[in-house]
């Protein structure tokens, strides 16, 4: 086919990979269309997003090709990258000055930034993917014949390019694989300490500007400023998902009743340091759970071509799949490491300077639809072959974090870890 215009690419999630990819592609004139669960730009009441340290060289090397860096600079804290560590008695205490280009900002004021770099109409909100069709293949690469549908009833179909950042439960990746996050049997319950908390005082002292965990064999305790001042409190436990779920021993609906079950003498935080039980005795509501959950990183194991998987996750292998790009979590969850986020965005530089390669060589006058779609099946492959073994080895490195935070030395061996770093 030839004589058409291209179709846009679409982006499902707006989180900061998917906003990333946007803003590379809004500052080369590529079309896009971005679909967005939320509901607009306006965090929803409650909203306890946290703070992210951003390394130098993925995510703010994709901020540097997105032209965002000098806003980035504005808001990063480079004070912010200190870290003390204790065990849950309070004994081998130390504070770490971590020497490394990784400043934190709110998570709220990343996606800002990334939200006023791209002109409104490009990002539709409210749409919450439910599922995805695929017709009949084509013989060629196409993304045209795939259809998302949507909670509120629409649907969308006839895209050039289908890239999926829709987070860890990615309805998109069920194209490629069936394979679903696994829970690693670590919740963390989240709360936060305002400015005028009793305990703010002793959060200040303690923690600084910085970050501090605490650590015991089966739970830790997390303390972290943020932008404004105010600490997120995040009290990380061993134990089944069903513990914090309504009707659980840990139903964070009840907040009161979670917290003196956690405080108990049998409790997760019974026979810590008085100085850091205060912290879980005064954290504020409303809490919010976070279980941490991550792929297998024997799905990231593509076949060989003609042969079977030897991976134990059977047919869960990666396959790939003509012009369908997966981003982020919903290539490669892993348990939080401090990469999450960056791997996201530098998904989306990799992603896009394989498209750039790709559309640059294409000869200037009437538009083919099948070379196009050829040509970006052929970015698809290219980028899969860098995300893939890199995806792997953030999910075993999320596998080590899960290893390293839990246990009677804990504090001693994250303590050696970083000042060996």
């Amino acid at each position: 086919m030839s004589n058409l215009n291209p179709a846009p690419i679409a982006i499902v999630g707006g989180g900061p990979g998917g906003l990333t990819l946007a803003r590379l592609l809004e500052i080369s004139g590529i079309g896009y269309v971005l679909f967005e669960r939320d509901a607009s730009s306006v965090p929803e009441p409650g909203y306890q997003g946290g703070t992210l340290d951003i390394h130098g060289k993925t995510g703010q090397e994709a901020l540097r090709r997105a032209g965002l860096h000098a806003e980035f600079e504005k808001l990063a804290r480079r004070e912010a990258t200190s870290l003390v560590v204790q065990d849950y008695l309070g004994n081998n205490h130390s504070k770490i000055d971590v020497e490394r280009d990784a400043p934190e900002i709110d998570r709220e004021q990343l996606r800002q930034i990334l939200l006023d770099s791209l002109p409104a109409h490009r990002v539709q909100w409210g749409k919450s993917l439910c599922a995805v069709e695929r017709g009949k293949p084509y013989k060629q690469p196409s993304a045209a014949d795939i259809k998302l549908r949507f909670k509120d009833g629409s649907t969308e179909t006839g895209f050039r390019l289908v890239v999926g950042a829709d987070g860890g439960w990615s309805k998109l990746r069920k194209l490629i694989t069936p394979a679903e996050p696994e829970y690693s049997g670590i919740v963390f319950i989240e709360g936060r300490l305002s400015v005028d908390n009793p305990q703010y005082d002793a959060a200040l002292e303690m923690v600084g500007s910085g970050n501090s965990v605490a650590m015991g064999e089966r739970s830790v305790l997390c303390v972290q400023q943020m932008s404004d001042r105010s600490y997120r409190v995040y009290m990380g436990i061993k134990g089944p998902q069903d513990l914090t779920r309504p009707g659980g021993d840990l139903d964070i609906l009840k907040v009161n009743e979670t917290r003196a079950a956690l405080l108990a003498p049998s409790g997760f935080y019974g026979n810590w340091a008085p100085h850091l039980r205060a912290f879980v005795s005064d954290a504020e509501g409303p809490w919010r759970v976070w279980p941490w959950c991550r792929l297998n990183p024997h799905v990231l194991h593509q076949p060989i071509r003609g042969g079977s998987s030897t991976s134990d996750q059977g047919d869960h292998h990666w396959k790939h799949v003509p012009c369908v790009a997966l981003m982020g979590d919903a290539a490669h969850l892993a348990s939080p490491n401090g990469e999450g986020v960056n791997q996201a965005m530098y998904d989306a530089l990799m992603l896009f300077e394989r498209i750039m390669e790709e559309l640059s060589d294409k000869p200037k006058g009437d538009f083919d639809q099948e070379a196009d779609a050829e040509a970006l099946d052929r970015a698809v492959t290219a980028y899969e072959t860098e995300m893939l073994p890199r995806g792997h080895a953030h999910i075993e490195n999320g596998l080590k974090v899960e290893r390293t935070f839990f246990g009677q030395d804990a504090a001693r061996n994250l303590s050696k870890e970083f000042k060996d770093m």
